[in-house]
């Protein structure tokens, strides 16, 4: 049986989105938690899976992968009747492009918006570097469902784009970001997906890791 090494489901917007992808693949797994800054010695506990020291990392018997898009194109080898990417040459090639841009961009927004899924925040943090990244995220996905044939990125079942991106509209609910009509549109379709559901559930049942939710704070006015 496949096992997925990953950290707090209500937090670890990594790891969900490798969880997202098995789920979605109807992949029989098991979750190893590694207790994330809640059980003593967690950080060599992911070293014994994995020499990045991060997770998640998905094991297959001897095999090893780490990095969350690594873990879903592998799920999607491993199950490609489940749709994980679509049949077209020029959509795939989208979903991997805006999904590698997801993977190695939006600093501003991880930073100033910690994935929380069950926090609602007392502020919605503001910079001019995380409104540049908010319209770019907005502008993606405008792009990408004006030409879908469904509620997702690309179709109408969600795919490993939707697995990438899934944690985003997490963070703008929880930071109560401003959303445009088409953003609103997708992150409810998102939001209703049953596996989203079930994840959702599953997080509220996770461990609290208070400096994670010391982000939805209101900041203090000196003086």
């Amino acid at each position: 049986m496949l096992r997925l090494v990953a950290a707090n489901l209500n937090y670890s917007s990594w790891s969900m989105r490798a969880w997202l992808a098995l789920k979605l693949a109807g992949a029989s797994f098991r979750v190893f938690d590694v207790g994330l800054k809640t059980k003593e010695g967690w950080k060599d506990r992911i070293l014994q899976f994995s020499g990045a020291g991060k997770v998640p990392v998905l094991i297959d018997g001897a095999l090893s992968i780490h990095e969350s898009l690594a873990i879903c194109e592998y799920v999607h080898e491993l199950f490609p009747e489940a749709g994980l990417w679509p049949e077209d040459r020029t959509l795939r090639a989208r979903g991997r492009a805006i999904s590698s841009e997801m993977a190695s961009s939006f600093a501003s927004l991880r930073t100033m918006m910690p994935c929380n899924l069950r926090g609602r925040a007392e502020h919605t943090p503001d910079s001019m570097a995380l409104r540049g990244e908010l319209t770019r995220l907005f502008d993606i996905w405008e792009a990408s469902l004006a030409t879908s044939s469904g509620d997702f990125l690309l179709g109408n079942t969600m795919c490993i784009a939707d697995c990438m991106y899934a944690p985003v509209v997490f963070r703008l609910r929880t930071y109560g970001v401003p959303l445009t009509p088409t953003a609103e549109r997708y992150s409810r379709a998102v939001l209703d997906h049953p596996v989203i559901v079930e994840l959702t559930q599953l997080a509220e049942h996770e461990a609290a890791i208070e400096e994670y939710d010391r982000a939805l704070k209101a900041p203090t006015s000196p003086g």
